[in-house]
């Protein structure tokens, strides 16, 4: 039995056998394990974008107006110690949300830690299925499936940093 052959409705026929009952059961807890897998992998790629887009642009602006913060950026990257946009994922009923998170400093002003607040919802991924949707809003995806994780080629893709971007361009409809 194949991924495509799964019913994903939650009324199944009544003429189903117990052990073809079982099998579907089985491959759809199966496929929840690897669409979180690939989740984390598309996180970490998103992620893995963003750090060499931000190295490129500092490594461009050693030649700008200020050289020496970017000098500065560049040592904190290679130390470890720079506090760069990450992604992560929060999970929901229906949903994986992939949300942007960003380092904040601590302010006396507005009585905050320093640490990373979320920002913005990048995409979102259907836990059942591995669909990739683009964010419509905080807490809803857009209309149609922009990728699918279950299809090798797209999963590959999401899976590249070259490929996926932290800004979404990639998302909107082709």
């Amino acid at each position: 039995m194949t991924v495509k052959e799964l019913d994903f409705s939650p009324f199944h026929p009544k003429n189903i056998s117990l052990q073809d009952f079982e099998t579907q059961n089985k491959i759809k807890k199966e496929l929840k394990v690897r669409v979180r897998e690939w989740t984390e992998q598309y996180c970490d790629a998103i992620t893995e974008n963003y750090r060499r887009q931000h190295v490129e642009t500092l490594q461009r602006n050693l030649s700008g107006d200020y050289p020496e913060y970017a000098q500065q950026q560049l040592d904190e990257l290679e130390n470890g110690t720079a506090n760069l946009m990450k992604f992560r994922i929060q999970e929901g009923r229906k949903y994986y949300k992939i949300i942007q998170q960003e380092y904040r400093e601590a302010s006396d002003y507005f009585k905050t830690d320093a640490g990373y607040r979320d920002g913005s919802v990048h995409s979102f991924v259907d836990k059942n299925t591995g669909e990739v949707y683009m964010a419509a809003s905080w807490s809803k995806p857009a209309k149609h499936v922009r990728f699918d994780l279950r299809i090798i080629k797209e999963r590959n893709l999401l899976h590249d940093p070259n490929f996926v971007t932290w800004s979404t361009g990639y998302l909107y409809m082709r």
